[in-house]
């Protein structure tokens, strides 16, 4: 079969997902090789979505081409034709993104390893305390990461420490209910003592350290994110948690 000549249009497709709900729709774009490609949320004809943000993926779930803030995606065309995704953020859970776009500048809002996170078990300062409620965190994580169209990321455990992995136990924790640095997330279980408390904050503290980020909602992070309840990933978590890996171009 010829080659097409460097003067025949590209067609380019797009699956438009909600990031956390699924398949919202398709559409293409033919154009000359090498212009301009412009996607703008407001001409979509969807709903339930951020009005700002958006990624845009080689094929589903590959090399991020463009991620925006402004409502407006811009990239130069391919060579060839081609097919992209095209990830907005939900908003049907009243998440607020810019809770953890806020320190971007500063190196924050981002993923602290390339994915899939490597986790071991450490307890610190002789401090000890059930496995249960480590895994149900971890699973309730990686539960937000996995989609039938997708999977943004995984928190993998090994056995011991090795380059690029993080410790997760129980410690001292500066005497607060847990505390984390970018190679360890804990608990304190002297002061976490009910199985609630402990699931929260280990979310909390797994959550920030694997995003770079502290606080995030001008308090303890879990009070945003957990059900406080239950001490489970609530929806605004699961929502908040999936933006960050889809932006992130390390991925």
């Amino acid at each position: 079969m010829p080659h097409p000549e460097s003067s025949d249009p590209v067609i380019l497709s797009f699956d438009v997902y909600n990031h956390t709900q699924g398949f919202l729709k398709k559409f293409e774009r033919t154009l000359e090789r090498g212009t301009l490609v412009t996607v703008k949320i407001s001409e979509l004809d969807v709903e339930g979505v951020d009005i700002n943000r958006m990624v845009i993926r080689e094929g589903r779930f590959g090399e991020r081409i463009v991620f925006s803030q402004t409502g407006v995606a811009i990239f130069q065309s391919p060579q060839q034709d081609n097919n992209y995704t095209l990830y907005l953020m939900n908003a049907t859970n009243g998440a607020d993104y810019r809770k953890v776009d806020t320190w971007i500048s500063t190196n924050e809002g981002i993923l602290e390893y390339v994915p899939p996170f490597k986790w071991y078990r450490e307890d610190r300062n002789d401090f000890e305390g059930p496995e249960e409620v480590i895994q149900d965190a971890i699973n309730q994580l990686n539960d937000a990461l996995n989609y039938s169209w997708a999977k943004y990321g995984s928190l993998r455990r090994i056995d011991q420490r090795k380059n690029n992995s993080f410790g997760v136990g129980y410690g001292y924790c500066r005497n607060q209910f847990g505390w984390h640095s970018p190679y360890w997330a804990g608990v304190n279980p002297d002061h976490c003592l009910t199985y609630r408390m402990k699931l929260a904050t280990y979310l909390e503290e797994i959550f920030e350290l694997i995003t770079r980020l502290n606080d995030i909602n001008e308090k303890d992070t879990a009070t945003l994110i957990t059900n406080p309840d239950t001490g489970n990933l609530n929806d605004v978590g699961r929502d908040l948690l999936a933006y960050i890996f889809i932006k992130d171009e390390k991925i």
